[in-house]
Formats: structure tokens, sequence, C-alpha cells
């Protein structure tokens, strides 16, 4: 078995893959390489000894799939994260607080390094603060606590192979089991650790590499780039500043950002985030903005980013976003009114063609992996029943959403309610024209109906509120009220699913978000509500964010409805 070779000429084992089921094991071995400093002098030797200790970097294997990585887009990114991830792993606790030195002599404390980590790692999942025993993942903000295993479980779920150990900067893979190497991650570690134990000053740096070339800055500049989150950053509870008459495209924002299915989507949307030559323009601000690297999805992400990890809470100017819808699609461009669904419509369509894009495919339904079919994709069966031969003819139609008529069914009664719309959608009615047989032969006539053939994983719902009529050319609002359900039973509008008592867990869907329109046809004001994961209903009104009841829910005027499924 290789072996790395350890303080005291002691071999440690590395080969753990079937040994130990995550990097705790290689941790209580190695922790005991190092002896414990009792003073700054023997600090400054500690990390020297660590940065021995892994010197012979070839000892660690090569590791073929952060190889492959470092060969796309994000090779940039990668070291950017990785060399901060360096810098963080060499505060310690409170108790073993020590002074750093710069190259004049002078001391900089470290005592708000110390704090600063103690907020920034703690495990994601359970909180738990222990900075020496944590996993930093390379590919997003994740932090993993070693005790309770959640940094392999996380690699598990999000399929994210790399993590860094916050005791001494190594890379490890999850893929490979074990710790890893490469040259130029070496090289940015090794410079680190020397730096911060004095070996190197910012007038004699001898690395070459673009890397290197940042050591000149100081601790206390490391200090001031690292915050604690705040709370409503974490929640990504923010709103928009109105550009003039963008509250169309606020509303629909919101919708996204706090659906934790798509939330999931961007946050390991590696495939875009490796592949798209737009992603330094948006997340970096490399580059001009133009028609030809113009990109929805990196504006988006951008946009989560933002939300979920800027300590910024007040109102976010969507510039890079509006240009970038502009350029996408003519009709956006100005400062008119515009229609809430059918911006949704167009970034969904964006996200599909992003995805086309990068990948370099051609999917459409269950086959294609993008943010639009993976999260709102189901399908709608088609049957025409022929009077003559009553046979029925059925067809597959792939949805989106539904967009249902206001109008009471035949057995409502004076209320509205959703389920009355959906009623009115799936039954019966007779074509107007002739329909020919394709089993009988005969021109008859013919009636069509609409089921749900698969339900997504959001269910979407559109509520025709503004017609269209024909004879004098005008348009109008309909602000009838329709009763809406916080949770949607969608069983017997299944296909095979007749009764509305029969219960089938997985068409059981909850309200997470509702789009309102208030004002006329031809000016008006769009407002969203969302359901927090507390149970809470929260009322974005462009930047302004205000706390409302289930009474205000319940009397909102819907014009756009989004149900998750209950279980996902």
């Amino acid at each position: 078995m290789a072996a790395i070779l350890g303080y005291g000429g002691k071999s440690v084992p590395r080969g753990f893959k079937n040994d130990h089921p995550s990097p705790s094991g290689v941790l209580n071995a190695r922790n005991k390489i190092v002896p414990k400093a009792e003073n700054d002098n023997n600090k400054n030797r500690e990390i020297l000894m660590e940065v021995e200790t892994f010197s012979f970097y070839g000892d660690l294997g090569i590791c073929k799939h952060i190889k492959s990585v470092l060969e796309t887009k994000a090779r940039d990114t990668v070291f950017l994260t990785y060399k901060q991830a360096v810098k963080i792993s060499q505060m310690k606790k409170s108790e073993d607080v020590i002074n750093i030195y710069k190259s004049d002599g002078s001391v900089i404390p470290n005592s708000k390094l110390v704090e600063l980590k103690t907020n920034a790692l703690k495990c994601t999942d359970c909180s738990m603060c222990n900075m020496n025993t944590c996993m930093i993942c390379l590919q997003c903000p994740h932090v993993g606590c070693l005790s309770l295993n959640h940094a392999k479980l996380h690699y598990q779920k999000i399929n994210h192979l790399f993590a860094i150990d916050s005791s001494n900067g190594l890379l490890f893979c999850f893929q490979c089991g074990d710790y890893v190497n490469h040259s130029e991650l070496e090289t940015i570690r090794r410079n680190e650790l020397y730096r911060l134990a004095g070996k190197i000053d910012s007038d004699d740096d001898d690395n070459d590499n673009e890397e290197g070339e940042e050591n000149e800055d100081s601790i206390e500049d490391v200090a001031s780039h690292y915050k604690p989150p705040l709370a409503v950053a974490v929640n990504g509870l923010r709103g928009f500043i109105n550009l003039g008459s963008t509250c169309f495209m606020s509303a629909i924002l919101q919708t996204l950002v706090h659906n934790p299915i798509i939330k999931y989507q961007f946050f390991n949307n590696d495939v875009h985030f490796l592949n798209c030559e737009s992603n330094l323009l948006y997340s970096e601000g490399v580059g001009s903005l133009n028609e030809s690297n113009s990109c929805i999805t990196c504006s988006i992400d951008h946009i989560f980013k933002e939300f979920y990890t800027s300590t910024e809470h007040g109102g976010f100017g969507m510039t890079n976003l509006l240009a970038t819808a502009w350029y996408k699609k003519k009709s956006l461009a100005g400062f008119q009114e515009q229609d809430a669904h059918e911006f949704w419509q167009f970034l969904l369509n964006e996200f599909h063609s992003d995805y086309e894009r990068v990948t370099g495919q051609n999917h459409s339904g269950e086959d294609c992996k993008c943010i639009t079919h993976t999260t709102f994709h189901g399908e709608l069966q088609s049957s025409i029943r022929c009077t003559s031969c009553d046979s029925v003819t059925t067809t597959i139609d792939p949805m989106i959403d539904v967009s249902l008529e206001i109008k009471k069914s035949k057995n409502s009664k004076d209320t509205i309610s959703l389920y009355d719309c959906l009623d009115l959608f799936t039954q019966e009615e007779r074509l107007d024209t002739m329909y020919t047989c394709k089993h009988c032969g005969e021109k008859t006539n013919a009636y069509k109906s609409l089921k749900v053939n698969k339900t997504p994983p959001v269910f979407s719902i559109q509520l025709k509120r503004f017609e269209h009529i024909l004879h004098n050319d005008t348009s109008n609002k309909l602000d009838i009220p329709v009763k809406v359900p916080l949770y949607l039973n969608l069983t017997k509008y299944i296909v095979g699913n007749n009764q509305q008592n029969e219960i089938g867990e997985k068409y059981i869907y909850e309200l997470f978000a509702l789009v309102t329109h208030i004002g006329s046809v031809n000016t008006g004001h769009y407002i969203v509500l969302i359901k927090q994961g507390d149970g809470q209903w929260l009322k974005f009104d462009d930047s302004v964010i205000t706390l409302v009841s289930q009474k205000e829910v319940d009397n909102t005027p819907a014009y756009l409805l989004y149900y998750i499924t209950h279980r996902i």
C-alpha cells in the first residue's frame, strides 16, 4: 500500500478507500503527525512541518477527475476557490490563536480571522462547528462535517467529487476515495503555507504561476473579504429594484429563486457552468455584454449566487438580465408593460436552448435534462371519441403548464374554485367541425377531452384573466375571484383515475407561489406571494418584502399559480 512520508519518518497509510468510508480515518492518523505548538515559533515550525510532510506530492495519487475539470473554463475559478480555502485552513481556534508576521516584522492579530472562520466553517447540514474536521466543497458553498458523515453524504447526493480538508488544505476526491494531487494546486497550497510561516514575503516571491502573484495580499486583506453570512442571504430574501415597468420580471424571478427544485438545479448546474463561454462575463464581469455572448441561464445563475451567498440584502438591480432579455427577445426591449406569463415562458425556452447549446445535444421531453424539462415538463393526453363507433383515439402532447378559463362548470356553485376550472378544462366537449374517424371511416360528430398523462415536479397554472373580444377588437380583464386550495389533489384529472376521493400521494401538490395582477388590461402591477419553508407567506412587491397572513393569500386574485409536488 502506498504511503505518505510522515513526521519523524513514519509512514501514514493513505489507500483508505476500502478501510474508511470518509476522510475521517486519514484525519485521525494524520492528526498524530504534527505536535501541537506551544508558542509562535513552534506554530511556524508546525506550518513548515505540514508543508514538508506533504511536500512529496508525487506520493499522492494523480487524479484524472480533477485533471479533466482543470481543462475546462472553470480552471481559474477552481484555483481561486482552492487558494482561499487553504488560507482559511490555517485559521485556528481561539485557544490556538497566534500572531502572524509581515515581512517587515510587524504583527497582524489573528483574532478576527478566527471569529470569521468560526462563523464560516459550520456544517451546512447540522451547523456543527469543528474547524479541524470538516470538508469544504470545491464546487459549491457546502461545508460538510466528518463526525456525522455529512461531507460524504453531500457527495453521494449531489455528485460533487472534490472537497478541501479544512485542517490543511489538501484536496480529497470522493470518487478516488483518497487525497489526490495536481501539481498546480499543490504549488498554490505550498506557497500559501510557506507565506503564512513567514518564508515568503511580497518582495521576494519566486513563484512564477499566476496564482502566486497574489502573495502580496496581507492577512488583513484576506480578512476584509470574509464576512459571516446574514440570515437574509441564506434564505434568499431579497427584492428587485423596479427599473421601469419591470415588475413582471421581478414576480417571475421570485418564483424561480424560491423554488427548491430550481435552486438545487442552479447550485449544481455543473454542465452549464463548465461549458458556457459566457460564464465569466456574468460571474466575474470579464468582457462586455453583447448579442452574441448573452446568456439567460448565466444571468439567472448570477442572481441565485447574489441572493444566497451575498451579504447584501437591499433591492437587487437586474441590469444584466434586463439587457440579456432585450438581446434575446426584441419584443421585451423598452420599458412598456409586459405579460408575466409570457416572460415565464420565454425564460423556460431559453433554459432549454442554453442546455442544448452547451451540450451540443438536441433533446425533448423526459429525455432532456435541462432545468425546464426536469422541473416543469409533464404530458397531456388528448382523447377524441367518435359518436358513430364509440372508438377513442388518443394523442400524447408535452405540457409545461395549463391555461384555465375562469368559468363555472356544470356542477359548480356560486363561488368558482380552481377545481371548477380544472373540471372545465378536462370535461368532454363537442368539436366544432366534423371528424373523420380513423376506425370506422365515418365523417361524423366527435367529442374531445383532456387529461394529465404524466405529472411534473412543479405544476404550473395560468388563469385566463385577460380575454380578447373579437367583435369589437377590445381586451378585457376578468376580476372574478377564484378559490385556490393550498393543497391540490390532481387524482381525478390523471389518466386512469376518476374519483376525487382516491388519494394518490404522488398527485398531491402544495401551493408555494402565487402571482397576482393589480389594475386593468392596459396598466397594472405584478406582485408575488411566496410560501417559505417554515409555512409563512411573504409578499414580494419589487424591492419591498412583507409578511402576510393566510387570509390575505386566500383573498388575493391569482393569475399564475405554482404548485410543487408535496413529497420531493
